[in-house]
């Protein structure tokens, strides 16, 4: 029984000994949220620009609007993920209808809430995201307000479901499938989704596929990457960046597939300040 009891120690002891052990007695939900903490905390670019297209097509597929806009964002305490707040502004110059109108994003810190505004020429006045304008759509498009708007990794719980493949332009890449969900009430309220499932490749932190689920847990959107691009930081590191997305409403049959191009980094765009990020630039030039 002593021997027996010798073997059972140095077993223990060896598992604890081997890298990994402890992932092993992981429950779903810890996994999930390491999975999506080691994402957070990957190099992010400080300051970018870009141009961005939006295709809209009707439930028949026939392409119905296209919209051009040319974006900035900064984000502060870029090395520190735990400190990270995303800023950004965009103005959108195509169609003529559009020309003029613009949004712009930013996160507060703690429990603040994050300030989101919107900017239409024809109301002459920025009018600010609240509540339910966070699941209405942004500029037209099958994307939500709360869609394009950065999220805080602390607002929602994780679970991880599965391991596996999707394709993408001729080859199967691993990725990680992880259910979140609003911690809050009002948060699924405001944003109109019970839970999110994402396809998570865990090296890039890209999400190749995203499901949304409305408040009755119905399927309602879906999301799929279409290209993305590497950039490299201000200390040299490399960013992954998604450089197209297709959104489909699964209950209206529409589509908008967003297009990212011309993107500028770092010392590329000096003009990118933080003083930029106020609503009386929604209606200055800033570029």
């Amino acid at each position: 029984m002593k021997n027996r009891f010798q073997r059972l120690g140095l077993f223990l002891a060896l598992m604890l000994l081997i890298p990994g052990f402890y992932l092993l007695a992981e429950t779903p939900q810890e996994k999930g949220l390491r999975i999506m903490k080691a994402i957070d905390a990957k190099p992010a670019i400080e300051k970018m620009t870009n141009n961005m297209v939006f295709k809209i097509y009707d439930s028949r597929g026939e392409l119905i609007f296209t919209k051009k806009s040319r974006g900035a964002s900064f984000v502060d305490n870029y090395k520190d993920p735990d400190a990270r707040l995303t800023r950004s502004i965009t103005y959108f110059y195509e169609p003529a209808d559009d020309k003029g109108n613009g949004a712009l994003m930013t996160e507060n810190p703690g429990d603040k809430d994050d300030d989101q505004w919107i900017y239409l020429k024809g109301l002459r006045k920025p009018k600010r995201v609240i509540g339910s304008d966070k699941s209405s759509s942004f500029m037209g498009s099958d994307f939500s307000n709360g869609d394009v708007a950065a999220r805080d990794i602390d607002d929602s719980t994780y679970t991880w479901l599965a391991t596996e493949t999707v394709p993408f332009k001729g080859k199967k890449i691993t990725v990680e499938k992880i259910q979140s969900e609003f911690k809050s009430q009002k948060m699924k309220d405001d944003y109109g989704y019970s839970k999110n499932i994402s396809w998570i490749h865990t090296k890039s932190g890209l999400v190749f596929k995203g499901e949304m689920y409305d408040l009755n847990n119905q399927l309602v959107k879906k999301m799929k990457l279409l290209a993305f691009t590497t950039k490299n930081n201000r200390d040299g590191k490399r960013v992954f960046m998604m450089t197209g997305a297709e959104m489909q409403s699964t209950l209206k049959g529409t589509k908008t597939i967003m297009q990212i191009g011309n993107i500028r980094v770092e010392k590329q765009v000096k003009k990118v300040k933080p003083a930029i990020f106020t609503t009386s630039y929604l209606t200055r030039k800033w570029w």
